[in-house]
């Protein structure tokens, strides 16, 4: 008989906004304010992705979470951190962006519901 195996979690990365929020003196770790968690995360500097340029306070950064770190300890830890073009606070508005409008087909019609007939 053949054993079921399951298949292995893998799950998706995405880059995650945040500020630095601590270094530490000599700068072999530190951690950042993430918009997305509650706790901060820590990060080593060699996961510091442009070494000509060292982490500093509030220096916006994106980076990428460790999901083993995170189910294993439940903490989290950064395993790639950069700088980002994106500015502080900047968010993605749909009046800004005309192709995220929502948008209705020309020849639609609004129909009133069958309840609402008077002439019934």
């Amino acid at each position: 008989m053949v054993e079921y195996v399951a298949p292995k979690d893998y799950p998706i990365q995405r880059r995650r906004l945040g500020k630095v929020k601590f270094v530490e003196a000599e700068g072999k770790f530190g951690f950042i304010d993430a918009e997305d968690f509650r706790e901060d995360v820590f990060f080593h500097s060699s996961v510091w992705e442009t070494k000509s340029n060292p982490p500093m306070i509030e220096m916006f950064v994106e980076f990428e979470i460790d999901p083993e770190y995170q189910k294993k300890e439940n903490k989290l830890r950064a395993t790639v951190v950069r700088l980002t073009d994106r500015p502080d606070g900047a968010e993605i508005e749909p009046y800004a962006d005309p192709h995220l409008r929502a948008q209705h087909h020309p020849k639609a019609r609004r129909q009133r519901p069958t309840w609402r007939n008077k002439d019934k």
